[in-house]
C-alpha cells in the first residue's frame, strides 16, 4: 500500500477540524466491489496498526452526494459490511439493501441523507466474535465464573474488541472525515450492528461517546458467546450476558446528548435473546434513555428471526431515528404489522449447509437462519 499522509489531506482542503490520529494507508479495490442501485459504492482496503490487519471498508455515498458543495453528511459507520448493500456478496445472499433504505427515506424532509461506512467483518478468518465482543466486558466475570461461561472458547481466549472499536474511532473515522464531506461532530456520527454487530455499536457509544453520538442495535447478541448445538440452535449463556449488562450500565453516556436504538425479534435465536433485552432496556431507562426525551427507540419486531432478510425489513427504522434532523415522534415500543411468515412461506428456504426445504416443511424447520428467494447460502 501507498502510504497517505494527513499533510497532503491538508493540502486538499479536506481534512476535518480536530483530527489527531494518523491517517491509515489504504488502498482502493475496484475488483471485486458490490454495485448500488441508488449512490456509488467506493471499496477500500484500510491497514489498521491497531488490528495489524488490512480491513474492507465500503463507503455509500448517496446519489446527491457532490464533493465540490459545501454541504456536509452525516455518517453511519455499520459493522458486518459485506452484508449490506449487494446481496452477491453477503455470506447469506440477501443483503440489508442500506442503499434502498436510504433511498426510500430521502422524501422525507425531516431525513438527514448519511454516507454509509460499511466495515467488513473478518469472519473468513475466523475473527468475527474476537473483533465484535465487548472486551472490557470481561472485567464484569468473576474469576470463579470464568469456567461457566463459553466465552472464552468462542474467542479461543483471543480477545481483539478493544482494538476494533479503536480501528473504527481512531483510524478510520479520520480516513473518512478527509476523504468525504462528512459532518465529523459527535451529534453526525454513529455507529449500527446486527447480532454482534449490535455489541460492538454499544461497545463504540460506551468507549468513545465523545465520537459517536448514538447506536442501532439489531437483534444484539447479548449473551455474548456462541455455544451451537447439531440442529443450530443456541444454548444460553448467563454468565456472559450478565457481564455485557453490567458493562452497559456502567459505561452508558449519561449527558442526555446520545440516541440509542434497540431491537429484537421474537423467533429463532432472537427469542433466546428477549429476556436480557428487557434487562438492558430497563438499564438504559435507568439511565435517562427515554421515548420521551427522543433518546430512546425500541422495536418489537414480532415474528422476525435472526437473519439479513428480517433486518432488511426494518433497516429503515434505526436510520430514521438516527438521522431525523428532530426528534421523531412514536418512539417507544412498535410492532411488525405486517405478517412475514406469510412472505417466507411463498418460498423456498435453505439453510446455511445450502439445504433446499419446501413450503410444506417450513413449519417443522429448526431453530437457525434461513434464506429465501431462491438464493443459497455460499460457504
Amino acid at each position: 500500500m501507498k502510504p497517505i499522509t494527513l499533510a497532503f489531506f491538508l493540502l486538499m482542503g479536506l481534512a476535518s477540524e480536530g483530527v489527531s490520529a494518523a491517517i491509515p494507508e489504504y488502498e482502493i479495490v475496484t475488483d471485486p466491489c458490490p454495485e448500488s442501485a441508488y449512490g456509488t459504492i467506493t471499496r477500500y482496503a484500510v491497514r489498521s496498526e491497531n488490528l495489524q490487519a488490512n480491513i474492507t471498508v465500503d463507503v455509500w455515498t448517496p446519489q446527491e452526494y457532490d464533493s465540490t458543495e459545501a454541504r456536509r453528511y452525516p455518517v453511519v459507520y455499520a459493522h458486518d459490511g459485506q452484508n449490506l448493500f449487494d446481496g452477491s456478496f453477503s455470506f447469506a445472499g440477501v443483503a440489508w439493501a442500506v442503499d434502498k433504505a436510504c433511498a426510500k427515506l430521502a422524501a422525507d424532509s425531516n431525513f438527514d441523507m448519511p454516507i454509509v461506512v460499511g466495515i467488513n467483518n473478518r469472519g473468513a478468518e475466523g475473527l468475527r466474535p474476537n473483533d465484535y465482543f465487548p472486551e472490557n466486558a470481561l472485567d464484569y466475570i468473576a474469576p470463579d465464573l470464568q469456567d461457566y461461561t463459553y466465552i472464552y472458547q468462542t474467542c479461543n481466549d483471543i480477545f481483539y474488541g478493544n482494538e476494533q472499536a479503536a480501528f473504527v474511532a481512531e483510524e478510520l473515522k479520520p480516513l473518512i472525515d478527509s476523504l468525504y464531506m462528512t459532518a465529523p461532530g459527535m451529534e453526525s456520527t454513529f455507529a449500527m450492528g446486527s447480532s454482534m454487530g449490535g455489541l460492538a455499536s454499544m461497545y463504540l457509544l460506551c468507549e468513545y461517546p465523545e465520537i459517536f453520538g448514538g447506536a442501532a442495535c439489531l437483534s444484539t447478541h447479548w449473551i455474548g458467546s456462541l455455544n451451537l448445538n447439531p440442529d443450530y440452535s443456541m444454548n444460553d449463556d448467563e454468565i456472559c450476558a450478565q457481564a455485557i449488562l453490567d458493562y452497559l450500565s456502567d459505561h452508558i453516556p449519561t449527558d442526555g446528548l446520545h440516541r440509542l436504538y434497540m431491537d429484537q425479534g421474537t423467533k429463532d435465536w432472537d427469542a433466546g435473546y428477549l429476556k436480557y433485552e428487557v434487562k438492558a432496556r430497563e438499564i438504559v431507562a435507568e439511565k435517562g434513555y427515554t421515548q420521551e426525551n427522543g433518546l430512546l427507540y425500541v422495536y418489537d419486531a414480532k415474528g422476525a428471526g435472526h437473519n439479513e432478510w428480517y433486518w432488511q425489513q426494518r433497516v429503515r427504522i434505526p436510520l430514521k431515528f438516527l438521522l431525523s434532523k428532530s426528534v421523531i415522534e412514536g418512539a417507544g415500543v412498535s410492532t411488525i404489522k405486517t405478517d412475514e411468515e406469510i412472505a417466507i412461506m411463498k418460498h423456498s428456504v435453505f439453510d446455511l449447509l445450502g439445504r433446499e426445504f419446501s413450503v410444506s416443511d417450513v413449519q417443522r424447520l429448526p431453530h437457525g437462519i434461513y434464506v429465501y428467494k431462491g438464493r443459497k447460502v455460499m460457504k
